[in-house]
């Protein structure tokens, strides 16, 4: 095996993944970390980016993903994509995930005080009725999509309170995100003219409800933006609002159903979880997300000539985190290829290490939570009701389909 030979930013090496493997090259992304730890990769694509020096080993990874001064967010790029919708070096809109120092600092500190102690709590009541609702719209079914169904269900309720959408608009919304989240995918996208018109139509749409959260504020996450204006001008705001719903939502229905795939995988691992359905631990959320991994990378630009791995990198130079690869790296993890609930070492840097990491990770820790916990108390059996399918991208880690029976409790 080389480095030239195997194309770990293929898209359709994803679409194709082997379910033993939850769909990810694992063998190219070992031979990558133990002979090639850095290495300049050249994409061939009019849409992704020239080349980028690729790091995947995890401890590289959280040193690269920490160290702002060295490796700066706000020079352009968020993945390997040439424009994404936050880039506002490419005409995107700025956002958190692209700016760096005391501009990320203080927008990052008025966006957690959404994130209060007391409105968690009070999401997590809302995420109870929610999880419920959708467990039973789905027993009521018996064979479902277990993406569509459940997996996307779930995160459209609990990120539009999150947020502040209406519940009207939701679903024309959410369905704008996920136009623009997987490009590369025609059973999802047609062609990029329909990304671009969906990232027009859902920014137009952000401004319109900035608006309305300014003259009718409520406890959510964007009326606390739109209340900070001389912090978060008009075009982050829409920026933000990107960020966080295609984040968020797509991050959370793709680590749902990778984690939904690899309990039927696993039946010793479906079997200790219901056993503690009535309060899940947070080892087996995190190795959830571990395993799914939702996004595959995240890039940086080098603010100074260095080596790394005995490689120069120059000044200028893209640096691409391979989060999926650190994963499972054996340097830091006992079995990485194996799917452990009661994991208690999991260094992941699926939710990132340093100042970008993942704002609401707790929130999506615990819509994790109680979605499993409901499913699994209401469900006495899951089955698998067909063959996996993988999402035709390199960045999004999706699910397309994943069909199952459910019988009730």
């Amino acid at each position: 095996m080389t480095v030239t030979s195997i194309d770990v930013f293929d898209p359709a090496v994803y679409a194709a993944g082997n379910p033993n493997t939850y769909g990810l090259p694992l063998d190219a992304y070992e031979f990558i970390r133990d002979e090639k730890p850095c290495y300049l990769h050249e994409f061939h694509d009019p849409a992704l980016i020239d080349r980028a020096w690729v790091i995947s080993r995890n401890e590289d990874i959280w040193r690269v993903d920490r160290d702002s001064e060295l490796y700066a967010a706000d020079r352009g790029y968020v993945n390997a994509w040439k424009v994404t919708p936050i880039d506002p070096t490419m005409g995107g809109m700025p956002a958190m995930l692209t700016m760096d120092g005391a501009k990320h600092k203080e927008q990052r500190g008025v966006m957690a005080k959404g994130f209060t102690p007391a409105f968690v709590r009070e999401l997590e009541e809302k995420f109870r009725g929610y999880a419920a609702t959708v467990v039973d719209r789905a027993l009521e079914k018996g064979t479902i999509n277990f993406v569509q169904e459940i997996g996307h269900a779930m995160p459209m309720e609990a990120l539009g309170d999150v947020l502040g959408v209406p519940h009207e608009d939701r679903p024309k919304f959410f369905g704008w995100v996920d136009t623009f989240a997987a490009p590369f995918d025609t059973r999802i996208t047609p062609s990029f003219d329909n990304v671009m018109v969906a990232i027009g139509e859902l920014l137009v749409y952000a401004g319109d409800l900035a608006e309305l959260k300014r003259k009718h504020p409520g406890d959510d996450v964007l009326s606390r933006i739109v209340a900070a204006a001389d912090v978060i001008s008009e075009d982050e705001i829409l920026g933000n609002v990107a960020l966080l719903a295609s984040g968020a939502a797509e991050s959370t229905r793709t680590a749902l159903s990778h984690g939904m795939h690899s309990l039927l995988r696993n039946p010793d691992q479906m079997a200790w979880l219901r056993e503690r359905a009535s309060d899940i631990p947070n080892t087996a959320i995190q190795e959830i997300v571990r395993i799914a991994s939702p996004f595959t990378h995240l890039v940086r630009t080098a603010t100074a000539t260095h080596e790394l791995h005995g490689q120069t990198i120059e000044e200028g130079d893209i640096v691409l985190m391979l989060f999926t690869a650190g994963n499972f790296d054996p340097r830091v993890f006992d079995d990485p290829r194996g799917f452990d609930l009661a994991r208690e070492k999991n260094p992941h840097v699926s939710f990132g290490r340093g100042p970008h990491q993942c704002l609401g990770k707790h929130v999506a820790t615990l819509e994790m939570k109680i979605l499993l916990e409901e499913l699994l108390q209401r469900t006495r059996s899951i089955e698998q009701a067909g063959e996996v399918s993988y999402i035709r991208d390199n960045y999004s880690r999706g699910v397309f389909e994943l069909p199952i029976t459910i019988t009730a409790a």
